[in-house]
């Protein structure tokens, strides 16, 4: 392991150790198995300590993925098709989300349903409708509720909520539906999670008191509790367009703004140990209060680390850094490599980490002068272009927005809504204490986030509307990022110049190719019903068999959402219910040609493409 960065390589054979795990599905009990025989056999031969670590981090990665596939429950998609009833005895860990209509929440207790040969423990999401409001709920609260449980479904067109990854993120199994008729409260505890609750919600009415735009009062909520529930969906879309989405959460930029202002305010203590201990408390305290978002988290633990290192006169390596958090986030928290937040977070880190300086530097040269102001912008620009070059594909995958002015829009709006931020903080601190000051930090605030909102309302007209799907989308993220990197890395103007011709050209080249549209079959598996796309250039056609008797209706906003932006000639094969229901939504968004297909004629159809989920299903075994 002798090598300027050896939690590299424990990185790569931790990797390793996973995908094994992960292509070849191993079970729990052979991976246990395979680890005790394979410890004794490295570390009772003689071998060198290299391949002693390889296989200990191998078998690691492993281990991570059995626990992983815990929660993605392989048996249980196979076992349970639809939703089941079961009695949840629980208690409230985390509140997610409340309004008019419903209730969000984590719960973790048992689950006794006849499903399960005995009681099921595990945490679970569960929405709880309350249109009346007669449950008032908070973390610690423990209850007994007559629920209906489903599991994740996978993400199959792209419009889809990916459900599985949604519950791993949350450590959940399922998600849960139940309504206050059916939800008893048994118990009201008081524990960490309530108390940072209950701050919370004193921070929230406190703003919205405070802050007379209800729009603005969210995003100061959001950007001094991490709730972006009270943030209008029109401005969530305007600041996606323009790539600056991750501004309005705290973020590890913020984390690590925050460390700077902290370890400059205690600089006058003298003991290195008083000075390490009241920087982490603070830090944490901040990252806790704040939401506990996995990019803050990331930054708290390297902010830590450096701190430790300094405090034993040690010079911190920042890629070191970042592996070893990256490391201890995943050995301690598998589901991670779940979390959009902490993928867009280390990549931005690691961008910033490994190309600021080469772009910094190609920038400074296109000036002409050499001063302070000068160097200033140019690093603005560098950390602009190295944070969103690496997190350029990331973003059109997961939120299918892919925007050429998203450097720029990076470039005003985050300092100035990082800025905004802090006053936030100010505000809510001082406010919370009565200062009589705090107005000035809330007004501050005010005018910094709404600025930034015309910006970006501004911005967003150039940002690009580009009529592709969301590989298309990819493949133009990653090629845009990579000629921006080769543009940015030129050693003179010559070559900057020669570069930005290259790269104008095969932007223009990949724009303007035309990709076939050939005809498709897609089969989409739902709770209720089961799907069959067959699509060609012009037409759509969509057979929709219900699965199971009509108890409760769904509408599939996802499906509905594919076939308008399709711009298609839409053909409906209908079968009952749930196939009309959808059809009677449907046309009042785009206009469609319907027919009526038998259940015989389905059950030939399931024949005939050899699969078995798409037969109706009159009676369920569990």
């Amino acid at each position: 392991m002798n090598t300027r960065y050896p939690l590299l390589k424990l990185l790569i054979y931790l990797i390793t150790g996973y995908l094994v795990g992960y292509i070849f599905s191993i079970h729990i009990y052979i991976v246990i198995s395979l680890s005790i025989i394979s410890l004794l056999i490295a570390f009772f031969y003689t071998t060198s300590n290299s391949i002693k670590y390889g296989i200990l981090a191998i078998l690691i990665g492993v281990n991570l993925n059995s626990n992983i596939e815990l929660y993605n429950l392989r048996s249980l998609d196979n076992n349970i098709s639809n939703s089941f009833e079961g009695v949840y005895k629980a208690e409230i860990i985390e509140i997610l989300n409340i309004n008019k209509s419903y209730k969000r929440f984590i719960a973790q207790g048992v689950i006794y349903s006849s499903i399960f040969d005995e009681p099921h423990s595990c945490n679970t999401i569960i929405t709880l409708f309350d249109k009346e409001n007669k449950v008032l709920l908070k973390p610690g609260i423990e209850f007994i509720s007559n629920s209906i449980f489903r599991v994740g479904s996978p993400k199959i067109l792209y419009e889809d909520f990916n459900e599985k990854s949604y519950l791993i993120s949350n450590k959940s199994l399922f998600f849960a539906t139940t309504n206050s008729n059916k939800f008893a409260i048994s118990n009201n505890k008081f524990n960490i999670n309530t108390f940072l609750y209950n701050i919370r919600s004193y921070i929230i009415e406190n703003v919205n008191k405070t802050i007379i735009d209800p729009n603005i009062a969210g995003i100061i909520i959001a950007l001094t509790t991490g709730d972006k529930t009270g943030i209008e969906k029109e401005t969530q879309e305007i600041f996606s367009l323009t790539g600056t989405a991750h501004v309005l959460a705290i973020s590890g930029l913020h984390v690590g703004i925050f460390s700077l202002i902290v370890f400059t305010f205690i600089g006058f203590i003298n003991n290195r140990l008083t000075k390490l201990l009241i920087f982490s408390f603070l830090i944490w305290g901040f990252v806790i209060l704040t939401g506990g978002h996995p990019s803050a988290i990331r930054a708290a633990i390297m902010a830590t680390f450096a701190a430790f290192l300094i405090y034993y006169g040690k010079v911190p390596n920042p890629i070191n850094i970042l592996l070893f958090t990256v490391l201890l986030y995943i050995i301690l928290e598998p589901t991670i490599v779940y979390s959009i937040s902490f993928e867009l977070s280390v990549f931005a880190i690691t961008g910033i980490i490994l190309l600021y300086k080469p772009i910094y530097l190609t920038i400074c040269k296109l000036f002409i002068y050499d001063n302070m102001f000068i160097k200033i912008v140019s690093s603005s620009f560098a950390i602009s272009f190295a944070a969103t070059i690496p997190t350029a594909f990331l973003t059109a995958y997961y939120f299918n927005t892919f925007s050429f002015i998203y450097p720029i829009a990076n470039l005003i709006i985050l300092p100035l809504m990082t800025f905004a931020s802090f006053q936030s903080i100010f505000f809510v601190i001082l406010s919370s204490i009565g200062a009589p000051f705090s107005n000035l930090f809330g007004n501050t605030a005010y005018f910094s986030i709404n600025l930034g909102l015309e910006i970006n309302k501004y911005l967003s007209y150039f940002s690009g509307s580009f009529d592709l799907d969301n590989s298309d989308l990819i493949v133009l993220s990653i090629v845009s990022s990579v000629l921006l990197l080769y543009i940015l890395t030129s050693i003179n103007i010559k070559r900057f110049l020669f570069r930005m011709s290259v790269s104008l050209i095969a932007v223009f080249i990949v724009l303007n190719i035309s990709v076939k549209n050939q005809a498709k079959l897609l089969i989409i598996p739902r709770e209720q019903n089961t799907y069959i796309l067959v699509e060609n250039l012009n037409n759509v056609y969509l057979v929709i068999v219900d699965r199971k008797k009509y108890d409760y209706y769904y509408f599939d906003n996802a499906l509905a959402n594919y076939l308008i932006n399709s711009k298609k000639k839409i053909t409906l094969l209908k079968t009952g219910n749930v196939s009309i229901n959808f059809e009677d939504n449907l046309s009042m968004r785009t206009k469609i040609t319907s027919n009526f297909i038998s259940i015989k004629q389905t059950n030939s159809l399931s024949k005939l493409l050899k699969h078995n989920n798409i037969c109706r299903i009159d009676k369920y075994d569990h």
